[in-house]
């Protein structure tokens, strides 16, 4: 059940958060409606969700039998509750009926970070708690003098890429996208071109084409171009507008820097063959004819260049471990992986993989 955004404008640290972050939390927060004694967290319990209490009363009663009520009438429930872990006590709801607000407290911390971050100025109205103090409104003054609000920026959070991008570097991420303005029929890119920007579409749509037949169609903050920056290969598609609109671009360098690092997670052989035991898969992401030729044990073949298109198809609730024969071509592959959500990892030294892992031909 979806959560009404207007609701969450009387929550704390949530009241000065800007209309796009409050649209956000409500498409990723769980409307709960328990009945009386429908436990909500046990004691002992380590999950990351945190809740907030809307309608009815809550018990929570610790290892010593010692009850706790919190009821959504008194000032208390503006707050958070169930973030301590492990947590102390049992929660249960102690009224007829009880509706209650979960969120997923590591994305809500993450959004939380990158609003204080946009955020110039400093809130000094007294009785805030020091989390909510910087998260007003604001614009950024660009080096071109554009000026890009929160809403924009916040609105990359939509974006699977960007939600692993530390608070520290957001900042610098919104200094270095350069806004590009181009016209219905114009070339972003040419297939078979050197890679040198990575783009994130912020109005209009584009189509993309691979050897003069459209393949796809890109919408509002879908990004493409890292393919060719990781891999150091030309533009395997040409993306052209299909509307008027905006992108914004990174460079190569500032690519690798603010996005690359923090998003490509990086495994040793012994990590990766602990991980493999716990029913991690292995994907190679070289040719069809190089993993006949020599591959790892238990591993799959997911080829580069068809790896987008595969996607969907990969189960999101295992891990993967990613690797080619330099590192080169699964370092992209990663990124693509984690872009779109999956909890993905690049092998360190393949070569030693290789010598240690080899699958009999």
């Amino acid at each position: 059940m979806s959560v009404p955004a207007e609701k969450l404008r009387k929550l704390v640290p949530l009241a000065k958060l800007n209309e796009e972050a409050l649209n956000q939390l409500a498409n990723r927060g769980e409307l709960l409606e328990l009945a009386r004694d429908a436990r909500i967290f046990e004691r002992g319990s380590k999950d990351d969700f945190i809740y907030y209490l809307l309608q009815g009363q809550v018990r929570m009663t610790d290892r010593d039998g010692k009850e706790a009520h919190l009821s959504a009438e008194s000032g208390q429930a503006r707050f958070a509750f169930g973030s301590l872990r492990p947590r102390p006590s049992d929660a249960r709801v102690d009224s007829t009926l009880a509706r209650l607000i979960r969120f997923d407290g590591r994305e809500l911390n993450t959004l939380l970070a990158w609003h204080e971050q946009l955020s110039r100025q400093e809130d000094s109205e007294p009785g805030l708690s020091d989390i909510s103090s910087s998260l007003l409104v604001s614009e950024l003054e660009m080096d071109e003098k554009e000026l890009v609000n929160n809403d924009w920026m916040m609105a990359l959070l939509r974006c699977s890429t960007f939600y692993n991008v530390p608070p520290e570097n957001v900042q610098r991420l919104a200094e270095r996208m350069e806004p590009l303005s181009l016209r219905a029929g114009e070339t972003v890119v040419r297939q078979n071109d050197p890679g040198d920007y990575y783009y994130v579409i912020r109005e209009g749509r584009c189509r993309v084409q691979c050897n003069g037949v459209e393949v796809g169609t890109l919408d509002p903050l879908d990004a493409f171009g890292e393919e060719a920056l990781l891999s150091g290969s030309p533009r395997n598609a040409t993306v052209e507008m299909l509307t008027d609109g905006l992108l914004m671009r990174l460079s190569r360098e500032n690519f690798n820097a603010i996005l690359i690092q923090p998003l490509v997670k990086r495994v040793s052989l012994a990590e990766a063959k602990a991980l493999a035991l716990h029913g991690a898969i292995l994907i190679d992401v070289r040719t069809r004819q190089e993993f006949k030729e020599q591959r790892l044990v238990r591993s799959i073949n997911i080829p580069l260049f068809v790896l987008r298109d595969k996607l969907k198809k990969l189960n999101p609730d295992k891990t993967y471990i990613v690797y080619c024969d330099t590192g080169t071509r699964s370092s992209a592959a990663t990124f693509l992986l984690n872009q779109a959500g999956y909890d993905a990892f690049l092998l360190d030294d393949p070569q030693a993989a290789f010598k240690a892992m080899a699958a009999k031909a």
